[in-house]
């Protein structure tokens, strides 16, 4: 579902592009497309722990895990994956623990559609910038 610069479903999108709009303005395109492709490069090794450490009911280690990834995500406009980060910290920090590995699971499973928007919205900022042949490439 898309509404404006938003890609996503539910309250929160999947991804805002404004993050990164705002990004380009306070930095430079190649600052935040650097940013947006180091951040979806890494996805998988920020999601990683957080299953591991819920699963071994280490709190301290999910705790953290979890600040990373939502720190980064709402950086990039990556909504939904910092409302779930902001879940498994609640659920963290009542110690419910079928509630963390609930939302642990839910941001293990948003993690594709998060990848898909990041690597296929053709209206993120610093690709409106960059010339045709680029972006053709950028997208391959």
């Amino acid at each position: 579902m898309r509404r404006g610069n938003q890609v996503g479903e539910g309250a929160k999108p999947t991804l805002d592009v404004q993050h990164l709009q705002k990004l380009v303005g306070q930095a430079s395109p190649e600052a935040a497309e650097t940013i947006a492709a180091d951040y979806t490069s890494r996805l998988p090794r920020f999601v990683e722990p957080i299953v591991r450490a819920v699963g071994a009911r280490d709190g301290d280690l999910a705790l953290d895990a979890s600040r990373n990834l939502k720190t980064k995500s709402w950086l990039v406009g990556a909504l939904r994956m910092n409302l779930l980060c902001t879940e498994l910290e609640l659920a963290l920090a009542l110690a419910d623990w079928a509630a963390a590995t609930a939302v642990a699971r839910d941001i293990e499973l948003h993690l594709p559609r998060l990848r898909k928007a990041l690597t296929g919205a053709p209206d993120l900022p610093f690709r409106t910038l960059r010339p045709k042949t680029f972006q053709t490439a950028m997208a391959v």
